[in-house]
């Protein structure tokens, strides 16, 4: 996993996995981004995706917990910095070798006990109590980006901190539609087994296997549903699984999968390696989440119930969850996946499968239509 990130702000020490909730920076808003900055005061610094900011900085006010997570609300700017003027006070008080260092300040309240000293935004005191968790079972951060709550398909348990020191870019839906409407490429998907999506849900609460994670594969045409339990979401991993999903189903055409570009390069490398193939299976595709949203719901619904119901052991109730979701008539189709998939006379296709006239620049700027 990727090491913790710090928040951006002068004098505060909150790390990712804490317990706090981080907020990325607007970096799709210009305007915003330009009054985040302004409020923070730190000169000649700009942020990256990769750079967070907790939630101790804004207003309660400005936070949003109605939902599954804390969000912000709209045109929400952080007000709670300490300037850089406190900043180089705050060293100097506590630098026995400058010039202005006092000592330990010690107070008394009118009962004649130490005052509690206010020590800023993100200080944590001697006082504070702090939760402890069990080893086992890691208490993990939130990191949001209010763009990516506006996303239809974006998998809400999805977290932040993926396994690269970096998070997935999630493409927003109506932008994605926007750009595949106006390349004029439409793919249709015909037949069961063709085109697949790819993705990965996590971290979990890890079970006594110490499982995290959930890759799920989806048939866009029969809406049958692979998912199966992970350690890491480390690219070998995903392609071990999707070898044996091969095994039993064949070769699609291609598999859609919206990881960052980087991992779906390292996934294609490790199928070549573990299939002895050529050609590379999974494509970088924004739309892979809205191709089928029904049964992306239906997936977050399933796996949500499973978590509550078995928290320790959910990956050992998983098939079970899948194989009942998958013969269960679909609200879209009318008929249930398995019924599509399996008892129509397909035959698994044991090679890889020939694009014909989609090469995968083609693939990428194309939208994908069910019929």
């Amino acid at each position: 996993m990727g090491r913790p990130r710090k928040c951006s702000a002068l004098n505060c020490k909150n790390k990712t996995r804490t317990g706090f909730t981080f907020f990325k920076f607007p970096l799709h808003s210009p305007q915003r981004l330009k009054k985040w900055l302004s409020a923070m005061k730190r000169e000649d610094w700009q942020p990256s995706h990769l750079h967070v900011l907790c939630i101790d900085h804004f207003e309660d006010q400005d936070i949003d917990r109605t939902g599954r997570w804390e969000k912000l609300r709209k045109y929400t700017v952080p007000t709670k910095f300490s300037s850089p003027e406190e900043t180089k006070k705050r060293k100097e008080a506590i630098n026995p070798q400058s010039s202005t260092y006092e000592g330990p300040a010690s107070s008394t309240t009118s009962n004649g006990k130490p005052a509690i000293q206010n020590e800023g935004p993100c200080q944590a005191t001697k006082h504070t109590p702090r939760i402890s968790y069990p080893k086992k079972f890691v208490k993990w951060s939130t990191i949001t980006d209010e763009a990516l709550v506006q996303i239809e398909s974006f998998p809400y348990f999805f977290h932040g901190d993926y396994c690269k020191p970096q998070d997935i870019q999630w493409a927003p839906d109506n932008f994605n539609k926007t750009v595949c409407e106006q390349s004029g490429n439409i793919i249709e998907v015909k037949k069961p087994w063709q085109w697949l999506g790819v993705d990965v849900r996590g971290p979990l609460p890890a079970t006594l296997n110490d499982h995290k994670y959930i890759l799920t594969v989806t048939d866009y045409y029969s809406k049958w549903l692979e998912a199966l339990p992970m350690q890491s979401c480390v690219s070998s991993e995903i392609a071990g699984h999707v070898k044996v999903i091969i095994s039993h189903f064949g070769f699609p055409l291609r598999i859609l999968s919206r990881l960052p570009r980087d991992i779906v390069e390292e996934i294609n490398r490790d199928l070549k390696e573990i299939l002895n193939i050529s050609v590379s299976l999974v494509v970088l595709h924004q739309q892979t989440g809205t191709v089928d949203v029904v049964t992306q719901h239906l997936t977050d619904s399933m796996i949500a119930d499973l978590i509550a119901q078995h928290g320790a052991d959910w990956d050992v109730h998983l098939p079970a969850k899948v194989f009942s979701l998958c013969f269960k008539e679909h609200s879209e189709t009318k008929e249930r996946p398995f019924s599509v998939l399996c008892c129509k006379g397909r035959q698994p296709v044991h090679a890889p499968r020939g694009l014909n006239d989609y090469d995968y620049s083609k693939i990428q700027d194309s939208s994908f239509v069910v019929h």
